[in-house]
């Protein structure tokens, strides 16, 4: 169930909630004091269902998939009892709408199901669904984002056309050192994408607004880390640093993202402390991912 207390702050803060998919990365960053509310998708491991995030955190899950290769696992989004529950508590704590943030339409249901939700309880509660197009950092930002404009005064009809011009300058440029996890959890059928021609090399992705795109392969860890940091230094060159929000991802393998990351320091100078992928995201990937996601904020 939905708890907290409502907020104090700007007016528009005060009747509009924030909320976010659970694959948005946030946990690892929020306080427990923060207004942003999260939206747990759900995982089935060996026929237990966990949370994603809260009763499963991403280095137990981890650890499971690296003992269970490649084995498909069942994600689902947030059930639409629960989001009434949660919808119909705001309404009760005094909030006139809510913004949510969402994973990718293309890698799950969640929008769809909450966007169905949110039409149902029209008249009880406005509420703003938005697919972020992305998953991971990006799509936590959204939330962040919303939080900050509706602090400063705008209302959540002016947050909302802040968030989708937002879309198309959000990105998550990673590499999987294998795609078993991608073809066996339908990741690939899920997004359109089809790549038999990758069998046995090892993927750089960039992920936005959507679209899956190949960047390059490589054939080996060390070469697949480099060309990583060569995608990730392309896509930010000639960009300021400061009108850029960047962080550093990974699934499972801290040490492969520190051996990523110095890399990376030492070709471009930044230095990204890396945050955990949620289960419900890395059950879709696999263990052994890494990846940078990226920002370009919009002029204010």
């Amino acid at each position: 169930m939905f708890k907290g207390n409502i907020v104090t702050g700007s007016y528009e803060l005060y009747r509009c909630a924030v909320l976010s998919t659970s694959t948005g990365s946030l946990d690892s960053i929020l306080s427990r004091d923060s207004p942003i509310q999260i939206l747990r998708l759900t995982l089935t491991l060996d026929g237990i269902r966990y949370t994603d995030g809260l009763d499963l955190k991403p280095e137990i899950f981890y650890q499971w998939l690296y003992r269970h290769p490649g084995r498909a696992v069942q994600t689902t989004p947030p059930t639409p009892e629960s989001l009434r529950e949660t919808f119909s508590y705001l309404k009760a704590q005094g909030y006139h709408e809510a913004i949510v943030t969402t994973i990718s339409r293309r890698m799950s249901e969640s929008h769809q199901i909450i966007r169905q939700v949110a039409d149902e309880m029209a008249g009880e509660l406005t509420i703003h669904v938005l697919d972020t197009g992305v998953a991971g950092m990006p799509e936590g930002f959204f939330a962040l984002e919303a939080l900050r404009l509706l602090k400063s005064g705008r209302t959540p009809a002016q947050t909302m056309a802040h968030l989708e011009q937002l879309k198309s300058r959000c990105e998550v440029v990673f590499s999987v050192h294998s795609l078993q996890q991608l073809t066996n959890s339908g990741g690939l059928m899920r997004i359109g994408a089809m790549f038999s021609d990758l069998l046995g090399l090892k993927p750089v992705f960039a992920f936005r607004n959507n679209t899956l795109r190949k960047i390059t392969v490589a054939r080996s860890s060390d070469h697949l880390l480099d060309e990583t940091v060569a995608a990730v230094a392309a896509r930010i060159a000639g960009k300021n640093i400061d009108d850029l929000v960047l962080c550093g991802m990974y699934c499972g393998n801290l040490e492969l993202y520190n051996r990523f990351a110095n890399k990376l320091h030492n070709q471009t100078g930044l230095h990204l402390q890396g945050i955990p992928i949620s289960p419900v995201l890395g059950a879709y990937i696999g263990p052994d991912a890494v990846g940078v996601g990226i920002v370009e904020k919009l002029p204010e």
